[in-house]
């Protein structure tokens, strides 16, 4: 069988761009002992990913260099399985190449109900998905968010960020989100239920949230580091927390560290791959939020694998809301 792949072809001299990749064919082996050949129907990007190109490697996975095939979270069908647990036609999700099909253990898939429709096969990319377990590791497992409670949450529009405003407020707090447009901050108020937002690019970002906030904030879910976690450090009250998240925006130290000693604040960063104890949770709490209408799918959706670098860019220069989801097809030939 052969397949359509993406690969790194040069290392960007700055920002990620298109140049950067390209599609090749590819020949795939027949699946060995406990594998599984998938055709990949639905590919979810993470902005995370950048960090390892031409760099080395992170909890997330490889440094990613010329010529290699990254690899993203994905909704799955099984073409051919010699694992009992998987059947021709099974739907799964798992981390697999940026490819239209590829051969995988299948101990990396878990299988998936055939959705009613293409919105409920997104949200395995979304709100069930990896940005989803991620935001609730962050902001429930580890932020411990408390109904009450002021929430800052930057990149709000993202896809952890969408999902970390929605489960914030499934948990009684008030949310005040940050994102980038006009478009943006009408998303967060109007469909993912933030009670403020903020235009990052309408002043400062310390002033913006001091405005949004003026008895101060309880708990910072950090997408993005940069001014907007000095903006926190300014803000949160006595005692608040903030989780990272990412730090896609700056990476170095705030210039106003010492608040976390002045206010006692907590900061914890963390990796969601190390918080598997908590999916069962997770899983079972956002389909009875998905149930009760709590939360929503909210992603961007490119076609085919010729689009998977435009689609990439797009998530790195926020030009996309919600998860970015790549929709594909296997082709054999």
């Amino acid at each position: 069988m052969r397949c359509h792949e993406v690969r790194l072809t040069a290392i960007p001299d700055g920002a990620v761009t298109p140049a950067s990749f390209g599609v090749f064919d590819a020949d795939l082996t027949s699946p060995g002992p406990g594998q599984v050949l998938v055709g990949v129907r639905r590919l979810g990007l993470n902005a995370g990913l950048a960090h390892r190109i031409g760099g080395k490697g992170t909890a997330y996975g490889p440094g990613i260099g010329i010529g290699d095939v990254p690899a993203s979270d994905a909704v799955v069908q099984v073409l051919e399985s010699t694992d009992a647990r998987f059947q021709p036609g099974d739907l799964a999700v798992g981390k697999v190449p940026w490819s239209t099909a590829a051969v995988v253990d299948a101990s990396e898939l878990r299988r998936i109900d055939r959705p009613t429709s293409g919105d409920d096969l997104d949200a395995h990319l979304t709100v069930l998905g990896h940005v989803g377990f991620t935001a609730y590791t962050g902001m429930i497992g580890i932020g411990q968010v408390q109904p009450g409670e002021v929430v800052y949450v930057s990149g709000a529009a993202g896809g952890v960020g969408s999902c970390a405003v929605q489960f914030a407020k499934a948990r009684g707090a008030s949310v005040i989100g940050v994102a980038g447009s006009a478009e943006k901050v009408a998303l967060l108020t109007e469909v993912l239920g933030a009670d403020r937002a903020i235009n990052r690019h309408d002043g400062a970002a310390v002033d913006l949230l001091r405005a949004a906030a003026p008895d101060g904030i309880d708990l910072y879910y950090d997408n993005v580091g940069g001014e907007q976690l000095e903006a926190a450090l300014e803000v949160l009250n006595f005692g608040g927390r903030v989780v990272i998240c990412g730090a896609v925006r700056g990476s170095g130290a705030p210039a106003n560290y010492r608040n976390a000693i002045y206010q006692e604040l907590t900061l914890r960063g963390f990796a969601v791959t190390a918080h598997e104890d908590l999916r069962p949770k997770f899983e079972s709490q956002v389909r009875m939020w998905l149930r009760d209408k709590k939360v929503r799918s909210v992603h961007t959706v490119f076609e085919g694998i010729e689009s998977v670098s435009e689609a990439f860019e797009s998530l790195l220069t926020g030009g996309s809301r919600g998860r970015v989801i790549v929709s594909m097809s296997a082709r054999r030939s």
